[in-house]
This record gives C-alpha cells, sequence and structure tokens, in this order.
C-alpha cells in the first residue's frame, strides 16, 4: 500500500509567475492553480496556448502535469516537479522527448481591497 500524503505545506491557490530555463533559452509561463487537499487543478499558459492542469502536493513536494494537444497528434506534457516554500516554488521540467529544464515560480500577489 502507498502511504497517504503528507498535509500540505501550503495552499498553492492562486495565480503563479513562472520562469522556466531551457538550454536555449528562457520562456515565462503562468500557472492559475486550485488545490483542494492534496489535488491541485487549473491552468497553465505557455508561449501561446492554455492547458488544463493536473497535479499534487504532498507536504512541501509539488507534481503539476499539462498536456499541450497538437492537431497533428503531436502532444507535449509538461511535468513540473519541486518544492515549494512559502510564495516561491521551482524544480525541474520534463517535456519528455522534447527537452528538459528547470523551473522557478512566485506567487502574484492578490490584490486586497
Amino acid at each position: 500500500d502507498e502511504p497517504p500524503p503528507a498535509a500540505p505545506a501550503t495552499d498553492l491557490s492562486g495565480q503563479w509567475d513562472v520562469q522556466v530555463e531551457y538550454a536555449a533559452g528562457a520562456s515565462n509561463h503562468s500557472l492559475n492553480l486550485r488545490q483542494r487537499g492534496n489535488d491541485v487543478d487549473g491552468a497553465h499558459r505557455g508561449d501561446f496556448i492554455s492547458r488544463d492542469l493536473l497535479g499534487t502536493i504532498d507536504g512541501d513536494s509539488v507534481r503539476l502535469r499539462s498536456f499541450f494537444g497538437e492537431e497533428r497528434g503531436d502532444s507535449i506534457s509538461y511535468t513540473f516537479t519541486g518544492k515549494v516554500t512559502g510564495d516561491q516554488m521551482g524544480g525541474t521540467l520534463d517535456m519528455g522527448e522534447y527537452l528538459s529544464g528547470k523551473w522557478t515560480a512566485r506567487r502574484r500577489a492578490s490584490r486586497r481591497g
């Protein structure tokens, strides 16, 4: 049996600005997350397109996955894995056969008032 996930270290719900660093350059993405318990869903906006995202948080370990599907049948999956500390998180990005990179994200300040 799998051990149950640890209680989430934080609530990831909200907007996150993500910087992705590839070998060949950098890219800005954004995540709009909604967390319920250990489950996370939301939207991942990349360079050109927005796609649904699903993930989990286990303690301070985050795993988020989104698929960018093309009409020609190609699809790129983005798997963000890493750690969250307060209003920042980061780790490694795996894009399957395409490429991998590192990512860092910062929570966008909520506008109060």
